[in-house]
C-alpha cells in the first residue's frame, strides 16, 4: 500500500510539473499555446511521459484552466461562510475576491478567452464535457447561496447571474486586449482614449453597476 501511495504522489508530482511548466511558457507568450515539445522540455519530462498525463496541449491548458476556476469558485464560495451581511457589502466582498484572483491569476482572462474558440477545438468531447460539469456544479451551488442572501432572485437565477458577470469580464477583456502592434498607436493619438482605458479600472465599475442593479434594484 506505501509504495502504490508514493508511486500515486510521484504521478500527481509529474502532472503538476507539467501544468506549472505550461502556465510558465504560456506567460511568457500569451498569444499562443506553447508545444507538447516545449512544455516536456520545461518540464524536465520526456515528451513520451508527458502524452502519458494529456493527449495534446489543448487537454494541458483546459487543465491548468480548470485548476484555476476550481480556486476562483472556493474563494467565491467560501464568501457565503461569513456572517450574514447586507447584499451591498456582500457584492463588495465578491467584487474584492473576484478582481483580487484574476489580478494574481495572469493567464487566467486569456485561456478563458480561447476556451471556446481554441482549446476546446482539439479535444475529446467527453473531456469538455466533464469540464463543463464540474464548473456548472460549482456554479449552482454558489447560485443557490446567493439566491438565499438575494431573495428577490428567483429559483435559477444566482446562476444566471454569476454566468452574465463572468460573460461581462471576458467580454471587457477581448475589447481591451489589444495586439502588440495596435497598441503603441492608440497610445500615441488622443483620438483613441476612449479604447484604451484601464481594465482593472473599468471591470469594477461594470460588475459594480450590473450587480447592484440585477441584486439592489429590483
Amino acid at each position: 500500500m506505501r509504495q502504490r501511495a508514493i508511486a500515486e504522489d510521484e504521478k500527481l508530482a509529474k502532472r503538476q510539473s507539467i501544468l506549472d511548466a505550461a502556465q510558465q511558457l504560456y506567460l511568457q507568450n500569451s498569444r499562443e499555446l506553447p508545444s507538447v515539445s516545449r512544455i516536456a522540455e520545461a518540464s524536465g519530462l520526456a515528451k513520451g511521459t508527458v502524452y502519458l498525463y494529456f493527449r495534446t496541449k489543448e487537454e494541458i491548458f483546459l487543465a491548468l484552466l480548470d485548476e484555476q476556476f476550481h480556486v476562483l469558485l472556493q474563494q467565491v464560495l467560501d464568501l457565503f461562510d461569513a456572517p450574514q451581511t447586507s447584499t451591498g457589502t456582500l457584492i463588495d466582498a465578491f467584487l474584492d475576491t473576484y478582481i483580487g484572483f484574476l489580478r494574481e491569476e495572469p493567464s487566467f482572462l486569456r485561456l478563458a478567452a480561447m476556451t471556446n474558440s481554441v482549446i476546446e477545438q482539439n479535444l475529446d468531447a467527453s473531456i469538455a464535457l466533464d469540464f463543463k460539469s464540474r464548473l456548472i456544479d460549482k456554479l449552482l451551488e454558489i447560485g443557490q447561496q446567493l439566491e438565499f442572501r438575494a431573495p428577490q432572485l428567483h429559483k435559477g437565477e444566482g446562476a444566471t447571474t454569476l454566468l452574465r458577470v463572468y460573460g461581462l469580464t471576458i467580454g471587457l477583456w477581448q475589447m481591451l486586449d489589444w495586439p502588440d502592434n495596435v497598441k503603441p498607436l492608440l497610445e500615441q493619438n488622443e483620438k483613441f482614449k476612449v479604447l484604451r482605458p484601464d481594465f482593472f479600472a473599468e471591470l469594477p465599475v461594470a460588475l459594480g453597476q450590473y450587480l447592484g442593479g440585477a441584486l439592489l434594484t429590483r
